[in-house]
């Protein structure tokens, strides 16, 4: 039985056509020139159904342009590729990136004290070194190594290490961007600065001896709410007349005062704190709130949003000022190495030694890492105005006891 048909088309072409196993019939995709062209279409689609490979001719040219547009597709994506190589940036123009776009995020972004502190650090310790000028795609482990402990020598004991934990966010960010696949920063210890003396405290003694000392009104009540209540320097300096409630015995910590721009033009402005933990209400020492109302009372009438610490145009104080007066009271004291953060430890001991929690420590200095023990434990306003109460009381048996003379 004969297989196929060719017949000769009125343009003088060939078209071939047979009956499939479908039973249905199937033209050639084109026409031929020569019928003996033709004829061989017809014999070769035979041997595909002898074969048993046969399938319908239009599904054959559906493939074959599906392999076209895949193969159009791999070469666009190699092309991409290559630029995108050629684009990618170096570890210096990836820190920008991120920074930037950490400025611009709508959830959480961060300050611009914050932006500029990493600015700073990236041009101290990253910008211009052979770890700055790498495409972030070829860094590896050892250039993190050589860069971290042979790399540009740090100011201060703190450099080193900061520069390596923004270093470590913004590999991070990479692998989030599918940028790169892992990060290549793994150094143990390499964020951990050394430390070069442990925190000082007071003895509940000594703080009456060191505020006694204080001769500045508005210091002395400056210095109380920190060495009492834990609050950070510049958190005492943000302080607005409606955040200190005398009659509930209660301080408010809303915001803090910060050095925002580039060095040399930094201004000093209030913001909110970096975390939600910052912001909290403190019950004050009972015992410290007739000194305060003394104080308060001296500034006469305030708008609610007027500082209470501030300078004669009623703009913000440079904690410098505050830091020389402290610095002045605890050499009275003969505690010349005293330093301002440790006076939150000082809270934070007394705090502890009155009965508060590791958890309701934290809650009252706003931190925010607390260990998996504090999970278990929930601080509430009782609970810190018992530990006011108690601070207060182990103050006045200390004053009681003639081992300090209040002023």
């Amino acid at each position: 039985m004969r297989f196929g048909y060719v017949r000769k088309l009125p343009s003088g072409r060939y078209q071939s056509s047979y009956l499939g196993p479908d039973g249905k019939r199937h033209n050639a995709p084109a026409t031929f020139t020569h019928k003996a062209d033709a004829q061989a279409w017809v014999t070769a689609e035979r041997r595909l159904i002898e074969y048993g490979d046969w399938t319908s001719p239009g599904a054959r040219v559906e493939e074959l342009k599906a392999a076209e547009r895949a193969e159009a597709e791999r070469q666009a994506a190699e092309a991409r590729a290559a630029e995108a190589r050629r684009t990618i940036p170096t570890v210096s123009q990836w820190m920008e990136i991120c920074i930037t776009e950490r400025q611009a995020r709508s959830r959480r972004p961060i300050k611009q004290t914050t932006a500029d502190n990493y600015r700073k650090l990236a041009r101290l310790n990253v910008h211009g070194t052979r770890l700055g000028n790498m495409r972030i795609t070829e860094v590896k482990r050892a250039d993190i190594h050589e860069w971290r402990w042979s790399g540009p020598p740090s100011r201060t004991r703190t450099q080193g290490p900061k520069s390596y934990e923004l270093l470590v966010s913004v590999f991070d960010d990479a692998v989030v961007a599918e940028i790169i696949d892992t990060t290549p920063c793994t150094l143990r210890g390499a964020g951990s600065p050394e430390r070069v003396r442990e925190p000082e405290s007071l003895s509940m003694e000594e703080v009456d001896r060191f505020l006694g000392a204080v001769q500045e009104p508005w210091a002395r009540a400056a210095l109380t709410l920190q060495v009492t209540c834990g609050l950070r320097i510049g958190e005492v300096l943000a302080l607005r007349s409606k955040d200190l409630d005398l009659e509930d015995g209660t301080v408010t910590v809303a915001g803090t005062v910060a050095k925002v721009g580039p060095t040399g033009e930094r201004q000093l402005v209030v913001q909110t704190p970096k975390t939600r933990a910052s912001l909290r209400t403190l019950s004050l020492l009972p015992d410290t709130i007739p000194d305060l109302l003394r104080w308060r009372e001296s500034r006469g009438d305030l708008k609610p949003n007027a500082l209470l610490f501030c300078d004669a145009f009623g703009k913000p104080l440079n904690d410098d000022v505050l830091r020389r007066l402290q610095k002045k009271a605890a050499a009275s004291i003969g505690r010349t190495e005293l330093k301002d953060h440790d006076l939150r430890s000082t809270a934070a001991t007394l705090a502890a030694a009155a009965g508060a929690s590791v958890r309701e420590i934290q809650s009252m200095l706003g931190h925010t890492t607390p260990s998996m023990a504090l999970k278990y434990q929930t601080a509430t306003r009782e609970r810190d105005a018992e530990r006011a109460r108690n601070m207060s009381r182990r103050w006045r048996d200390a004053r009681q006891s003639g081992g300090a003379t209040a002023t």
